[in-house]
């Protein structure tokens, strides 16, 4: 902000940047819990029967009620309680301020005019403030070990995050800064930029010496995180046929009632007026339970505790009258039915056979024999074997990936982890970058010094130096598109290179016809239908520089690919999957697998698997294909 005017006017809009949930105390929440119909009909139906001296019963049903009501209050309280402390956060953050534009927690900012705007504009300086203090169009630096009090888009450096918040996820990703391209920032298709409220941010990582930097674009309920608690406090209406049902049911009672009173009307008896109207109200009583509520509530009471005996928890008390009417139970695969984490099954590299026709070569259930012991050592072999399929392809599983290392610890998708351990190669990430911003490598990949087949080797001047692949920038994957890309550069060379992993169907489509195997759709299909999830990669050597790396779309590099090969991987079903899926199936309740693999895959686990496939058997369930976003 340069001035105390753009940013009152900013805070006047946007608020302090923080979730504020409202608390309306204890007789708050009573009032709205007695003013709803059900307890007002009890109300009334309890002075009713005082009145007509049924003491006992109208003691019993108000002592119930009365229960009921206070469990209610407790409930709702502690709820409300537990949001609060989870949606307020506060912490020191440092803002960009130009020049004496001060503290904006204590308004003490100064405003140029005239020939001190740009001395002013050259002396922008980082302040501490108080996070609620933040607006939309603030600049912050990001704050390691620290949760983040407002969504930003980082514009230098890059940060791990911890976004098991939002997500549910535990794995934290890698969160880069903006590239350097015309288009518009747009909050849906560009989250690997966007670090959320709430999330934890794990580690920074500068470039250079220079700071990591954020754009503040969201605070307060307009955030991720309070956007969510929103959607706790005001749910949108669900409608259950169970409650339905049970309006229903209260209106025949109420139906019978009528008819009851009609009855009444046409055949007066010799009794008051008063005695008769209160034979009236009662019979509507009778018919019509006013304990049903308070009956209902209890039960769900009792209900819970027993779910708790046996480690099963709901969030959501109403729910447990629904679970009785559950007919269909959809599951997704990896991680759910199947175990977490898959491992490598082996490899089916593509070569040239000629000029316009290509061929796969046998099974590997290794990356050990891809390539000649003195790949790296000698000169003569390494200019033989460089640029065959075999030797891209080691390079593609040790380079493709979305992968980063914390505190020593490899950390991504599980999937990368097991394709690059599966090459033996080291990931090295410098801790801080290169003092020319212009020549950033974010990571290193180099065969590794203790394989025989990967041995160091020297430079121009003798000197002991790895075989070093550096990672310049990364395409994410996007279910939407099937894949994710990689530039690299070879720095033995200075090289660029792009390499690309995803689905064979989307891979087969923007790679060049003559480098697909005739027999693509065979070798696919026997595969998959042992239950393998099978990815393919390719490649393409880029002509471009550095900055050119950085700007161009990935639409204009990610084509014409040279097919490399399948890498083919396992993912066995848990022990206790077969057990669920069983008593439900006792249950008469349908099973639903919810997948994104192939459906050939999908299938072995519904059918009796052979003796060399890649998944344990499961009983008989549904599959369904998990739709594309569009």
């Amino acid at each position: 902000m340069r001035s105390a005017t753009e940013y009152n006017s900013a805070f006047a809009l946007h608020g302090p940047c923080q979730i504020d949930v409202p608390y309306k105390g204890v007789w708050g929440i009573f009032v709205d819990e007695v003013l709803s119909p059900f307890y007002i009909f009890q109300v009334a139906s309890v002075v009713l029967w005082v009145i007509d001296e049924y003491y006992f019963y109208s003691a019993s049903i108000f002592i119930m009620s009365f229960v009921s009501v206070l469990m209610e209050i407790a409930e709702t309280r502690a709820n409300i309680l537990n949001v609060r402390a989870m949606s307020a956060y506060e912490c020191p953050v440092n803002v960009l301020r130009w020049s004496d534009a001060g503290n904006p927690k204590e308004g003490a900012f100064y405003e140029p005019v005239g020939e001190e705007q740009k001395a002013v504009e050259d002396n922008a300086e980082f302040l501490e403030v108080s996070s609620t203090t933040l607006v939309p169009g603030d600049i912050i630096e990001i704050p390691q070990g620290k949760k983040m009090p407002c969504d930003c888009v980082l514009l230098s450096g890059g940060a791990i995050i911890n976004e098991a918040m939002l997500t549910g996820e535990s794995i934290p990703v890698l969160k880069t800064s903006l590239p350097f391209i015309n288009d518009i920032y747009d909050p849906e298709n560009d989250k690997k930029y966007t670090i959320y409220s709430g999330t934890d941010v794990i580690q920074v990582r500068p470039t250079g010496n220079a700071r990591v930097c954020a754009l503040v674009v969201k605070t307060g309920f307009t955030t991720v995180k309070g956007e969510l608690v929103r959607s706790i406090l005001y749910p949108k209406p669900s409608k259950f046929k169970f409650d339905s049902d049970s309006y229903k049911f209260l209106m025949v009672m109420l139906s019978f009632s009528v008819v009851g009173l009609i009855v009444q009307l046409l055949n007066p008896q010799n009794i008051s007026t008063g005695r008769f109207i209160k034979k009236c109200l009662d019979l509507i009583t009778i018919t019509v339970p006013p304990s049903l509520p308070a009956a209902m509530t209890i039960g769900t009471s009792f209900a819970l505790a027993r779910l708790k005996k046996r480690q099963i928890f709901c969030i959501s008390p109403p729910k447990v009258n629904m679970a009785g009417k559950i007919s269909v139970f959809c599951f997704d695969k990896t991680g759910t039915l199947t175990e977490e984490g898959l491992s490598v099954y082996g490899f089916r590299v593509s070569a040239m056979t000629s000029e316009m026709e290509s061929g796969f070569s046998k099974f590997y259930p290794r990356v050990k024999g891809f390539q000649p012991p003195k790949m790296y050592t000698d000169a003569e072999t390494f200019e033989a074997y460089k640029d065959r399929s075999k030797t891209l392809m080691v390079e593609a599983l040790a380079s493709c990936h979305s992968i980063t290392r914390v505190d020593g610890e490899l950390i991504g998708d599980p999937l990368d982890i097991e394709m690059f351990n599966s090459t033996g190669w080291i990931l090295d990430e410098p801790e801080v970058g290169g003092d020319d911003p212009n020549e950033m490598i974010s990571a290193f990949v180099m065969p590794n010094e203790a394989q025989r087949n990967y041995d160091w080797t020297k430079n121009m001047e003798g000197e002991l130096k790895p075989y070093q692949v550096g990672i310049v920038r990364r395409f994410d994957f996007t279910s939407k598109l099937q894949r994710m890309s990689v530039i690299v550069q070879n720095l033995r060379n200075s090289k660029y290179r792009l390499y690309t992993k995803g689905s064979p169907e989307k891979i087969m489509e923007l790679s060049r016809p003559e480098t697909i195997p005739g027999n693509f759709m065979e070798v696919l299909s026997k595969y998959t239908q042992k239950g393998c999830r099978v990815l393919a990669l390719a490649t393409r050597p880029l002509n471009i520089n550095y900055l050119q790396c950085q700007k161009v779309g990935r639409e204009l590099i990610e084509k014409k690919l040279i097919f490399l090969g399948f890498l083919i991987m396992q993912n066995k079903v848990k022990e206790v999957t077969p057990y669920v899926i069983s008593t439900l199936e006792q249950a008469d309740i349908r099973s639903v697998m919810v997948t994104g693999d192939n459906a050939y895959t999908c299938l072995l686990y519904t059918s009796p698997s052979p003796r060399d496939s890649c998944a344990s058997r499961m009983p008989s369930s549904a599959c369904k294909k998990k739709k594309k976003k569009k």
